[in-house]
Parts: C-alpha cells; structure tokens; sequence
C-alpha cells in the first residue's frame, strides 16, 4: 500500500504533487549533462565558475578509482554554485563500528549516508532531506562508485527505495537505476585553476507511483584529488505534467581540506 500517494489517486491532484514532489526533490544532491555548453557565466560573488577548454577521448588506460570519485575520508570541502552568491560546505565524517562502517556526508540541503563494501564499492545507503526530514533509503544499496571505472565499461545499479517521515512511510516499493561510464578526458578552468580532467557521466532515474525523475549529470575528476565540477540537468514528471526542469553547475573551491 502506498500511503498519502494511493489515497488521493481519485481525488485532490494538488495532494499528489504535494506528497510525490518531496520523494524526488530530494535527490538534490548531484549523484549533468554531457554537452552543456561548454562555458558557464562569469565568476559570481561566490567565485564560481566552469569553462571547458577542450574534450578529447580518454586514453584507452584511463581509469579512476571508487576512493577517488567518492571520496570516504574525513574532509570538509567549500563548494559553490554558478549563479548563487553565497558558497556552502560538504562535511564527510565516519560513524558506526569497526567493520561496519558508515560514511556521512553533509551539505546544507541533504545528508547522505554511504558505505564501501568489501569489493571497493562506495555504495548510498539512504539519503535525509533537510528541508522536511524525510529519508529515501536504498534498500539494495545503490552503487556510486565501483571500485575501478575503467574506459568502455559501464556501471548500472538498481535499487527498491521508500521514503520515510518519522514513523510514516511516504513510499514503498519505487525503484531507482545509476548507470555510469568514463567519457572524455577535458581541459577544464575552475576557481582551482586550469586543469586536466577526467569526466564521468552518470544517469540517475527513479520511479515511484503517479511520479518520476531523471538527472543526467556529468562530473570532473581530477587525479589523485576527487571531483572538481559537477553539472546536472533532471527533469520531475508528476501525473504524466512536467511541474519542474532543473539544471545546474557546481564547484569546488580553494581552501578545501581534510578534518584531524
């Protein structure tokens, strides 16, 4: 049974988008689309900004490893967004036990709780939106990170979610899908500088009942450091109507580092 959701599929068409927008709004956090143009605008008041110089195919030995797209160590990294004026923190810090540990990661919208398997994957367990509370947990665990992404291959990851609220269950029984590959090897110009840059680009959907989402996003890694530059473009359908199209740009920015 689907709560909230099923009881209104004959009624209020308003309380659907009001229950089902929640549930996929949350994914806020990038998980961009390839292609995008290739120069965003000028430096705001918080310094961001993305230019991308030049692509060219990766080197058929270019790899990049789970610890390097997901980063899981203790860091506290200064972020901002084309467009806004103000520059925000990614908090990373370990919880649980020896053996079982969790990986949490925090930002002002959202806070997502990851895991590394014995196989080097960095997987989301579940994912807390700040504005309202609820949690979207993964109940396969969605692989983020495999622990070698190497060229021609491609990552695919599937998972049931709910979504949670306090002891209400929001959702139960929607599905998400990852897939990734590594893509380009671009010239990039970020407030870190003119850099060289591996791209991965990724296609996150997820369908629960009367809505769905799809974000293709496409994120710089710089070697031996973690990403750089993030760009995103998803697209929410409630009841079959498009009520939201989203892009966006992020960047990493100096001054960045690890925690004691």
């Amino acid at each position: 049974m689907i709560r909230g959701v099923a009881q209104t599929q004959h009624g209020d068409r308003g309380a659907v988008y009001r229950l089902a927008l929640p549930v996929l709004t949350l994914f806020v956090v990038p998980l961009t689309l390839a292609r995008c143009a290739a120069t965003e605008q000028a430096p705001q008041g918080n310094g961001a900004f993305l230019e991308v110089l030049s692509e060219r195919a990766p080197p058929a030995d270019a790899h990049v490893q789970s610890q390097v797209l997901e980063p899981t160590r203790p860091t506290i990294e200064r972020w901002a967004t084309v467009g806004e004026s103000a520059s925000f923190e990614i908090r990373a810090s370990v919880t649980g036990s020896e053996g079982n540990e969790r990986w949490r990661r925090t930002e002002p919208a959202a806070t997502r709780v990851l895991a590394r398997t014995a196989a080097d994957e960095v997987t989301l367990i579940e994912q807390t939106d700040s504005s309202d509370g609820a949690t979207t947990r993964f109940l396969q665990p969605l692989i983020l990170a495999p622990a070698d992404l190497r060229v021609g291959q491609e990552c695919t990851s599937t998972s049931v979610v709910v979504t949670v609220r306090g002891n209400v269950i929001d959702n139960e029984g929607g599905r998400a899908q990852r897939s990734m590959k590594l893509a380009s090897e671009d010239r990039i110009r970020t407030p870190l500088g003119e850099l060289s840059a591996l791209r991965i680009d990724s296609v996150f959907t997820m369908k629960v009942p009367f809505a769905s989402m799809r974000r293709e996003t496409s994120t710089w890694i710089r070697a031996g450091d973690g990403p750089v530059a993030i760009r995103s473009v998803e697209k929410i359908l409630v009841m079959g109507v498009v009520p939201r199209n989203r892009s966006e740009t992020r960047v990493r920015l100096p001054a960045t580092g690890w925690t004691p």
